[in-house]
Parts: structure tokens; C-alpha cells; sequence
């Protein structure tokens, strides 16, 4: 661990993270404003888990089932599919699956492979397979959500389906169905299907971790997003503190654009993960303007999970908290899986003032926000 936060804590270097640089300064530089999080790093009691996360999340503190995956990345024998429920305003559903031009109906996923109250908002299913024949060609499948509890033998019945989606399935390929909302001219939400190409592992060096960002924040669904990560460093650290953009220019309902399928080796996210048991991290998301949405309470990593995988996807999902549900952070430790779901932390997030319009461009109450003007300079962040 210590090799690691002496390479990210360097005194008065830059740090090289592909699609940014982020000066670092020894702390005798002055004043080190930190464009959008807290003026406090000191480490302190790890926040709880969102309250509202289901009994499938909740097992995030128990020890999971970890599938670490063949070190030579070896494909799966049988494509994989699964559900990343991110769709603000709608329920539960339960996922259904066919061949294009089949004779037989939709087909659900294997009751152990499937949650026993459907994947809910905030949720990510297993991988499961999605037929042994689709391993030697590529075939064009057909996948519809349908509310919890629904038969898939209606799913191509007239509004049964939630969401649909068909698509080139390759093989032995492994992806992501990921669920979005969207609102439809006469003001009703309804349910989008994207799909994600995953990694089965990666090929990252050691002192990296592969993290993933995903935009599905209905509120900021007009804009693109940037993520960043922010965290104190153990005190005998030449710098008290990393804050870096892991991921940049997300559209809505896709990965950021760098990478293999939105991965990118990530030094300051390897990190975090090495950082003491006491200290937490916090994640904010922006827009590519540099203005604010959310800034995420403080939490401790499963520094174990991300260490186990080298892997981690992030979906920042929510809004304004106004229209939609408050801003959130879905962090899945790839690998990890217990009872239908992959092991994710649900980590709660503030909306911050936008700023006022005719303001030139201030943050509305900026001091109060903790949240840096932005017309930040090349000092601060280069992008």
C-alpha cells in the first residue's frame, strides 16, 4: 500500500490520469481549493449504507461469493446478460429473453439467478446466461423488462413490457442491460433499454484498479457529466489530499468515452482502495461546463472487493432532488455477487444550486455549498 500513496502524494508533481492532469502541491503551497467538495479532509467515522437498499444490497457486509475470474481473462463459455435497474419512477421488474424470429415466447431467468422481488431501482442482477446455442454465432436476441411478478409468456403482448430492447448478441460475450427512464410527450415516464459491453477482467497493471462510470441521472439526462473522487491521505503524506476526474463527458444512458467499453486503469481509484480502514472517500458529479450537480456523502471502500476483482463500475443516477429522487452513487465491486445481484454500495448524494442565470456563471451561495466558482483555472484542474 505504501509504495502506491507515496506515487499519488508526490510533492509537487503532476499526476498523469490519461484524459486529465491534476497538479498536486506540497503542503506549504498556500490554499489548495478543492472544486466542488467539502473544506474538510480529515478522516472520519465511515457513513452508512443507503437506508433505503434492499435486503440483496445489504449483504454488501457480509462476506460474498467473489468471482475472481481466470488472471488470463478467458472469455465465459455462454454469453452473459444483466439488469442494471437505474430507471428513476419505475418498480421492480423481472427480465425476459428470446431469439429474434423464434416460435417460442420470452423466457424468464432462472428463478436462482433472479432476485425473489425482481431487480429494483438501484439494483444490478448477475450475469446469467443467456442460452448455451448463442456461443458459437452471433444472433440477434430480444429482451423486455416487465413488471415484477408478470408471466414472460405476455411480454410481447401490447403494454406488458416495461422497457424492450433487440440486439446483436456476440459470443462468449458478457454485457449490461441498463435501465433508464425517459419522459414521453405527454409527461409520463417511461423505460429505456441500452446495451453495455462489460469486461470479464482486466488486463490493468496492479497499481491500477479498471473503473467504470456510467451516467444515469434522469435530472441531468440533457447534459454530459464528469465523476471525480476526492480523499484524505494518511498524515505522513508530503500532500493531505487526492481530487481527480476519473471519468469525463458521459452522455446519458452511456459509459464515458475512453478505454475498453467505458474502462479506464485508474491510479487514483488503487489508491482508495489501499487507504486505512478510517478514511473515506467522497464522489461528485458535474457537468462538463464545470457546474455542480451532486456532491456523495463520505463512505468507506470495500478496499478488499476492489482489490480481489481490479474492477468497479460507478452509476451516478438520481436528479435535481426536486423532480426526480435524490442524487445517488452506485458503486458495484465486479465479481461479487450474493442471491441474483451483484454487490453494490447505494451512496447517498446532495444536489447543489445550479448557478443563477444573468449571475456570470457563480454558483448560487457558493461559500455556503463548499462548492468552487466555475471559472476554476488551469491551477486547480487542467483538463
Amino acid at each position: 500500500m505504501l509504495p502506491l500513496l507515496a506515487a499519488l502524494a508526490c510533492g509537487g508533481c503532476v499526476l498523469d490520469f490519461n484524459e486529465f492532469r491534476v497538479p498536486v502541491w506540497a503542503p506549504d503551497a498556500g490554499t489548495m481549493d478543492d472544486a466542488g467538495f467539502d473544506a474538510g479532509f480529515d478522516a472520519g467515522a465511515p457513513a452508512n449504507d443507503h437506508p433505503d437498499a434492499g435486503p440483496e444490497v445489504a449483504v454488501v457486509d457480509a462476506p460474498p461469493n467473489v468471482d475472481l475470474g481466470d488472471p488470463l481473462c478467458t472469455a465465459p463459455v455462454n454469453p452473459m446478460i444483466r439488469v442494471a435497474h437505474m430507471a428513476a419512477s419505475l418498480g421492480a421488474v423481472d427480465l425476459c429473453m428470446r431469439r429474434q424470429g423464434a416460435d417460442t415466447p420470452y423466457a424468464p431467468v432462472p428463478p436462482n439467478d433472479w432476485p425473489t422481488g425482481g431487480a429494483a431501482y438501484a439494483m444490478v442482477s448477475q450475469h446469467v446466461a443467456i442460452d448455451s446455442r448463442g456461443a458459437a454465432t452471433r444472433e440477434r436476441w430480444q429482451f423486455a423488462l416487465v413488471a415484477h411478478g408478470s408471466a414472460c409468456a405476455t411480454a410481447a403482448m401490447p403494454g406488458v413490457a416495461v422497457a424492450s430492447l433487440t440486439v446483436n448478441i456476440d459470443p462468449q460475450s458478457q454485457s449490461t442491460l441498463l435501465f433508464t427512464s425517459e419522459v414521453g410527450g405527454d409527461g409520463r415516464v417511461f423505460g429505456l433499454l441500452g446495451l453495455l459491453s462489460d469486461q470479464t477482467c482486466t488486463i490493468c497493471p496492479t497499481s491500477t484498479l479498471d473503473v467504470r462510470a456510467v451516467h444515469a441521472a434522469f435530472g441531468a439526462s440533457a447534459e454530459r457529466v464528469n465523476l471525480s473522487i476526492n480523499y484524505s491521505l494518511p498524515p505522513s503524506s508530503p500532500v493531505p489530499f487526492v481530487n481527480v476526474f476519473f471519468a469525463n463527458n458521459i452522455p446519458y444512458g452511456q459509459t464515458a468515452p475512453v478505454g475498453g467499453a467505458g474502462y479506464d486503469c485508474d491510479t487514483a481509484w488503487r489508491g482508495a482502495a489501499d487507504l486505512p480502514a478510517t478514511y473515506t472517500v467522497q464522489l461528485a458529479a458535474q457537468t462538463v461546463s464545470e457546474d455542480v450537480l451532486a456532491r456523495s456523502e463520505r463512505v468507506t471502500l470495500k478496499g478488499d472487493l476492489l482489490l480481489r476483482s481490479h474492477m468497479a463500475t460507478v452509476f451516478f443516477l438520481g436528479g435535481d432532488g426536486v423532480r426526480t429522487p435524490e442524487p445517488e452513487f452506485v458503486l458495484c465491486y465486479e465479481g461479487a455477487r450474493h442471491a441474483g445481484m451483484t454487490v453494490c454500495d447505494r451512496i447517498r448524494a446532495t444536489a447543489l444550486p445550479r448557478p443563477v442565470a444573468g449571475d456570470a456563471g457563480a454558483p448560487a451561495d457558493a461559500s455556503d455549498a463548499g462548492v468552487k466558482p466555475a471559472d476554476a483555472t488551469d491551477d486547480d484542474v487542467l483538463l
